[in-house]
């Protein structure tokens, strides 16, 4: 019964997801924004960094809710705010500022609730030797949700900008609260509360330097791959001449998925702090190779790799932080760490800024360059520190 709860619990997470992965289809909405709605493209990036910064930032909040209210509720109210956010944006299309914020806000907190809620309820179900591939599972979709939007939200944009955000933001609110029905904990056990006054002593996770040394390279990893789930549809376009960029967009969001178990069976293999180390040196390989070419196919084959590597990250770095930190007040440890991707929402915001200024991505792909070896040394120093 324990397992068939657990499942239950796993597979309402993975439907969660689906839809909350809808934020991977931002380059279609800004291409649309620029030609339909005359937008900029730094001001159609905008949204996307914005809905970062708040996503992750709300993370620590949203974490400590769920554990302390019960994943449910979160979720029920996260849907809420992130139907608003579509739906607000479609009003506002002639103020892009106005627009930009209103959907990076209040999809941020709705995302959060629910990207906060459905992981570590789900952790909860299974034992530690299965934790690694739950999380993958359950995180695997919100990448792999793009592949199928991607072909939709076009053909929603053809009937208009306005419409396709008011429908999406629907079906967002609809189906999260639905979903959120079936997510659960599990009833506490003795060794859960002995974990979980543990955690309260001061010499907790905040006390510990590897916590901040996750925040630094979830930091320094993610950037790329928010970069290129904003910026893919026009990459493909000025690079290659390929005027089909969402196909480009749903091949991302399929990697990005299978990467998300595939991090997790790595990790689960040999170690989360090696699967660190591959996974970023696998990262800057991509970008140099996405620098040199120009073929459409040899550039999507390379922007697969990538998507592989970036979505491995969201299974890497929350089965680091429970097996380090354990199961008590997991939401508040990898919520904190999680706020790095906020930070790395300013990414996306520059990339746009120097497309405007060149014309071209070779100086957004070198400062992308930089941080992930950067990430990648610093993980070759967790690996040797314990």
């Amino acid at each position: 019964m324990p397992l068939y709860r657990g499942w239950k619990v796993a597979l309402a997470g993975v439907g969660i997801n689906f839809l909350v992965g809808i934020n991977y289809t931002w380059s279609i909405f800004a291409t649309s924004l620029v030609k339909q709605e005359g937008w900029t493209y730094y001001q159609a990036a905008l949204p996307y960094s914005l809905f970062l910064f708040c996503y992750a930032f709300f993370m620590v909040f949203t974490g400590w809710a769920q554990d302390y209210l019960g994943p449910r509720p979160v979720i029920s109210i996260g849907s809420i705010f992130a139907g608003s956010a579509f739906i607000s944006c479609a009003y506002l299309l002639n103020y892009p500022f106005k627009a930009a914020v209103s959907l990076g806000l209040l999809l941020g907190i709705g995302l959060a609730c629910c990207f906060a809620s459905t992981t570590p309820a789900a952790m909860k179900w299974f034992s530690s030797e299965k934790k690694g591939m739950i999380t993958g599972l359950v995180v695997t979709s919100t990448g792999l949700a793009a592949m199928f939007m991607s072909p939709l939200i076009k053909v929603l944009l053809q009937r208009g900008t306005a419409e396709a955000l008011i429908i999406s933001g629907l079906a967002l609110t609809c189906g999260i609260f639905l979903l959120a029905q079936f997510i659960e904990n599990p009833p506490y056990r003795i060794k859960d509360l002995r974990e979980w006054a543990a955690a309260k002593k001061p010499s907790s996770a905040l006390g510990d330097s590897r916590l901040y040394c996750f925040w630094l390279m979830f930091f320094l990893t993610t950037g790329t791959g928010v970069t290129f789930a904003a910026h893919l549809d026009n990459i493909m376009r000025i690079q290659t001449a390929y005027d089909k960029g969402y196909i480009a967009v749903a091949i991302f969001a399929f990697c990005n998925a299978a990467g998300r178990i595939m991090g997790g069976l790595l990790s689960d293999r040999v170690g989360r702090s090696t699967a660190m180390t591959i996974v970023f040196s696998n990262i800057a390989l991509m970008l140099v190779i996405v620098m040199a070419v120009r073929s459409p196919i040899f550039l999507m084959v390379a922007v697969a790799a990538l998507a592989l590597s970036y979505g491995s990250l969201f299974s890497i770095f929350p089965s680091a932080v429970v097996n380090i930190f354990g199961e008590a007040n997991f939401g508040r440890n990898y919520g904190l760490v999680f706020t790095a991707l906020g930070a790395a929402g300013l990414f996306p915001y520059l990339g746009g800024i120097l497309f405007e200024l060149q014309g071209h991505y070779l100086y957004t792909y070198a400062l992308l360059l930089g941080t992930t070896l950067t990430a990648t040394l610093l993980s070759i120093k967790l690996r040797n520190s314990y």
